[in-house]
């Protein structure tokens, strides 16, 4: 298993944070997306705001090429369409938003009865998937008139703390993985959830204490789902209930065992933020400590540690065909952070090339 002292081991990078964006958030960064196909960089905040970034590590440049403003804080987003043409939202304006990069114009898809939590995009159905404080997830197809275009609403077993989608070549392995209250984690095939099928997964989480985010792997096979309290877990989606051989979970995020004094133990702070390679299936944590890290999940070892950030990490993102992270450290995590240093750092984003060896998993 991971273990701290295999952290503590682990030599830290000398590589440089990477590029800082221009013009971010004034409040505190909520999600992070880039493109699939465009490589745009989109970014919502609790000022409100929902930016579109181009964005160039290798020459340092970056350029903020659209923005919404709103009157509430957006909590996630993603891109929407074949071609990135357009952005959904959502917050505690509790309603879903499509936003057109085109026209500039935005639009209404549906409302929850509490804040949205999370939104994502099915491309294969053409679907925006929701989930809510009211604690339920919903279906939306905005190419149908407004009074049609909730195809589905099911209730939850809680409200809603993240959601992930899996998106394997195999359209028939396609799960939507959600994390609520009360420490549940479901799970639903989204064309089969359409139709009318519950969910194909539903058991308690591995983790004890509340989660704050959630990834796929990039095979569809397993999800990685991480904590409040320095703990990330891998779980498999076609596991029963009794059936955990393969599920594990493992501390991280913490400070070293000899920073703590001798009548405590050493700190974890939250994984904020958990995204997977899209190429060699390994996943990168944020945690409250400033840190960014990279896990070997099959083999259960740590591949490579960042620098650390000025602040809380609130979010990171991999770009599609895994080439850049991007990092958001943020004020609104700084109760969370190592030191009070963070205090003075406002809301960024850093944006940087990722190198093989960071991401590549040792197979023998």
């Amino acid at each position: 298993f991971f273990g701290v002292s295999d952290a503590i081991a682990m030599a830290t990078t000398t590589a440089p944070l990477g590029m800082e964006v221009r013009d971010p958030p004034t409040d505190g960064i909520s999600s992070l997306a880039f493109g699939r196909k465009s490589g745009a960089l989109l970014v919502t905040s609790w000022d409100g705001t929902t930016r579109v970034y181009d964005v160039d590590p290798e020459s340092g440049a970056s350029t903020l090429r659209h923005r919404f403003d709103g009157d509430f804080p957006v909590l996630d987003a993603c891109f929407a369409g074949a071609d990135d043409r357009a952005v959904v939202t959502g917050g505690l304006c509790n309603a879903v938003t499509y936003h057109d990069l085109a026209s500039g114009t935005s639009s209404v898809v549906g409302t929850h009865g509490d804040a949205v939590r999370c939104v994502a995009w099915d491309e294969e159905t053409g679907v925006i998937f929701s989930a809510s404080w009211d604690g339920t997830v919903r279906a939306w197809d905005p190419r149908l008139p407004a009074e049609t275009r909730l195809v589905r609403s099911a209730s939850l077993p809680g409200k809603a703390h993240a959601m992930a989608l899996s998106r394997p070549e195999d359209a028939s392995r396609r799960r939507l993985v959600l994390a609520t209250s009360g420490g549940k984690t479901v799970a639903a095939s989204p064309r089969a959830f359409l139709e009318g099928a519950g969910f194909v997964l539903n058991r308690d989480s591995t983790l004890a204490h509340q989660t704050r985010a959630l990834a796929c792997a990039p095979d569809g096979e397993s999800f990685v789902n991480a904590s409040v309290e320095g703990r990330v877990a891998w779980e498999r989606f076609g596991e029963s209930e009794g059936d955990k051989s393969s599920q594990y979970a493992f501390k991280c995020h913490r400070t070293k065992a000899e920073e703590a004094s001798a009548e405590e133990a050493p700190k974890p702070f939250a994984v904020n933020a958990v995204a997977f390679h899209p190429v060699t299936g390994a996943f990168a944590t944020g945690g409250g400590d400033g840190f960014v890290c990279v896990w070997d999940g099959l083999k259960k070892k740590r591949l490579w540690q960042s620098a650390r950030f000025p602040a809380s990490v609130a979010c990171l993102a991999f770009s599609g065909d895994g080439r850049r992270i991007a990092v958001a450290v943020s004020r609104a995590r700084r109760n969370e952070t190592a030191d009070d240093a963070a205090d003075a750092f406002s809301d960024a984003v850093f944006v940087r090339r990722v190198e093989d060896a960071e991401v590549t998993p040792k197979r023998k």
